[in-house]
């Protein structure tokens, strides 16, 4: 591509990213040359196109005062182009320390976590990066080595949703380096160079000096032909992910936190594409990484294993056998053990527990799961709200004798998935209330009933938190 062709095309890349003059543009600058000549790009198409530019920067602390004077350069071109600019410093190492993830992995979640606090802040339609065609080619041969599956290959995607209402888009994901820098001298800009860009300590660092070179040697075009690979493989991926939605859909559960893959669904797919089903569940829920090779492996095996079996598919999501399918549900810290009287109401992580005195005449048995009612005398004056817990007993309304709970659970084919988010209300080891599936006969009314409380659980929306600051 010419220099002069450059402007245009990213002109044209936008316009095919849905960017038009109601649209607001953040831009990404690091401060190198790449980041540096997208800017100035985007502002000379600013005027011509109409949409609103600003500029964020991540500051990852990790070369000390070299972080610190590209973040004041950043700003300086900022002030310079009379542009917004929002830069975060980000504690990539404690992140790191704290996860036992690697310095890279903790840095790119940081980074993506403060461009979707920026984007709010700006409110911004679009985070603009800049990548270009020898990134995606560093990438698409660091996931060959590594052995990806489609979605590594497929390589960095030009667009994909950061959340609704915006997205990421890499206009310069077709152009090479080379190009970007001669655009830039003879723009004469300037730019910081990350001398840690050149450590051949880093894996990258020796796919971008060593073995890049040596494909363009041993096949000219080489960055450009894995490039022209990539985009096949990633219409590939997108037109599994067509075929597949339908599935996706009808196994959503119905809270939309998690899915349900029936066996005779799951059985009709080949193994490949259960591995598939399982990668764009993940991405559905909200990882931004498909699960490794070894984990899908495990997630597969679970068709043919024991009842209540799991494998973690991602450190945030379990996968459970269930008697007649696979769900897939967010990891959820207990549910805490909360004291509660039989009176008034208490709010719990988005749920609140009620309970109100009334008469008989407003008694209406089986009308809502989530409301029961209570002989009051038969209610101890404290009870727990908490987890079912191993060893509970609970004699279920209707059934003729007490049994573990456990057992009352697997009885009734409740799902892993819904045990997993269960609570009950239970006075030490006797629940008393299996809360939204059944009522224990010990606090059920009778004939001799004389005080009845009626015990309802909801969602609520959590309670922000009051703000008793004054001043501005």
């Amino acid at each position: 591509m010419l220099v002069d062709e450059l402007p245009t095309h990213v002109e044209q890349r936008l316009r095919s990213f849905g960017v038009s003059a109601e649209s607001r543009l953040l831009c990404a600058v690091s401060g190198g040359v790449d980041s540096v000549t997208l800017l100035d790009i985007l502002a000379a198409l600013a005027p011509q196109m109409g949409f609103a530019l600003g500029i964020a920067h991540a500051d990852h602390g990790l070369r000390g005062e070299a972080s610190r004077h590209e973040a004041a350069f950043v700003r300086h071109i900022a002030e310079q182009q009379g542009l917004p600019i929002i830069v975060e410093e980000l504690p990539v190492r404690d992140f790191a320390r704290q996860r036992r993830c690697s310095i890279e992995t903790a840095a790119r979640h940081l980074r993506y976590d403060f461009f979707r606090r920026a984007a709010q802040s700006f409110r911004a339609t679009h985070v603009v990066l800049a990548h270009t065609a020898d990134d995606n080619a560093e990438t698409v041969l660091l996931h060959l080595l590594r052995g990806a599956g489609l979605e590594g290959l497929a390589g960095i995607p030009p667009q994909r949703e950061l959340f609704p209402g915006c997205s990421v888009i890499r206009p310069l994901l077709e152009v090479r380096k080379q190009t970007l820098l001669a655009y830039a001298r003879a723009r004469g800009l300037q730019w910081c160079e990350d001398e840690s860009n050149r450590d051949r300590r880093f894996r990258r660092n020796r796919v971008r000096w060593e073995l890049l070179p040596l494909a363009e040697q041993i096949v000219p075009g080489a960055v450009s032909n894995v490039a022209r690979c990539s985009a096949i493989v990633r219409r590939a991926t997108d037109g599994i992910e067509q075929l597949l939605d339908p599935l996706l859909r009808q196994a959503a559960l119905p809270d939309g936190t998690g899915f349900f893959f029936s066996d005779a669904h799951w059985d009709s797919l080949p193994a490949f594409f259960q591995a598939e089903l399982l990668r764009l569940a993940v991405r559905r829920l909200g990882c931004p990484y498909s699960p490794p090779a070894r984990r899908l492996a495990a997630a597969l095996a679970l068709r043919t294993a024991q009842t209540g079996k799991r494998t973690n598919l991602t450190q945030t999501l379990l996968l459970f056998r269930e008697h007649n399918g696979l769900s897939l549900v967010p990891v959820s810290e207990p549910f805490p053990t909360v004291a509660v009287a039989p009176a008034g109401s208490y709010r719990v992580r988005g749920w609140e527990l009620s309970f109100q005195p009334i008469s008989a005449a407003d008694v209406c048995l089986g009308a809502d799961p989530w409301t029961e009612f209570m002989d009051a005398e038969r209610l101890p004056p404290t009870l727990h709200w908490r987890a079912p817990l191993p060893g509970d007993r609970f004699h279920p309304l209707g059934m003729p004798r007490p049994m573990k709970l456990g057992d009352f659970l697997t009885k009734q084919r409740i799902p892993h998935w819904r045990r997993h988010l269960l609570s009950v209300l239970a006075d030490e080891h006797r629940v008393l209330w299996l809360c939204g599936i059944r009522l224990s006969q010990e606090v059920a009314l009778s004939p001799t009933t004389r005080q009845i409380v009626r015990v309802q659980l909801r969602r609520v929306s959590p309670t922000p938190p009051s703000d008793d600051s004054s001043g501005d």
